[in-house]
């Protein structure tokens, strides 16, 4: 099941990166993402109130230690976006999304030293392809022919 909410979310976050583009036209990056991260939270909100997950025995029933980590995911998660609309309202979407998607390749090598998650030769062969795909994509040939010339 987690492959299909995987996928859904890589669908949702398309779509969210698209309208973005086309909402920025005019308007300034910070704005935007003041804006989408009240609608954000407003459907998460909505969405967990459904569920019955949002309580205040849920809220008790955290632990110092992981309202930390939820702060200082809230805080990365944040300034992600901060960083990611200022690069998408000057450049173009494409290779400012696939550079975002360096966040695989980090959260791979942070997982395997932090969280000392395992990783395979496949894993490692796959993130070598991502990093690859994005210069790739990302610089353009000129500069890359420069490299090794």
């Amino acid at each position: 099941m987690y492959i299909i909410y995987a996928l859904l979310g890589a669908v949702m976050a398309s779509l969210g990166t698209i309208f973005a583009k086309l909402g920025l036209k005019g308007i300034d990056p910070n704005f935007l993402t003041a804006i989408r991260g009240i609608v954000m939270a407003l459907i998460v909100t909505i969405a967990a109130l459904s569920f019955g997950k949002l309580s205040i025995t849920t809220f008790n029933s955290l632990s110092s230690k992981q309202w930390i980590f939820v702060i200082l995911s809230g805080i990365g998660g944040a300034l992600s976006w901060i960083f990611f609309y200022h690069a998408l309202a000057t450049g173009p979407t494409v290779a400012v999304t696939v550079i975002d998607k360096l966040s695989i390749v980090l959260t791979a090598i942070l997982a395997t030293i932090v969280l000392a998650e395992g990783i395979t030769f496949q894993a490692i062969l796959g993130l070598i392809f991502v990093f690859t795909g994005t210069i790739l994509v990302a610089v353009p040939w000129e500069k890359i022919q420069k490299l090794f010339s």
